[in-house]
């Protein structure tokens, strides 16, 4: 039966390889797909992290001191939404 996940093949260099070895290692994996894609969900979620702190960022910039804290409870709750 086909598959409906995409498939993604890497080639890496010796140094990244060693380092997913590394990683590998000090994780308990066994498998490098596994590595590579825990690696990736990672790094994907860390952007998205720096991208909320950054539109947080710019939006305190441009309130008024003393709205901080209801512009505050709204940007929770808008990250919470998405979550």
């Amino acid at each position: 039966m086909p598959s409906t996940k995409k498939r993604i093949n890497l080639t890496v260099s010796d140094k990244i390889y060693e380092r997913i070895q590394t990683y590998k290692a000090e994780n308990g994996l066994e498998n490098d797909a596994t590595a590579c894609l825990q690696l990736i969900v990672r790094q994907l979620n860390a952007e998205k992290e720096a991208r909320t702190m950054l539109d947080f960022m710019d939006l305190v910039k441009s309130v008024d001191p003393k709205d901080y804290e209801s512009t505050y409870d709204k940007f929770m709750n808008a990250i919470k939404k998405q979550q």
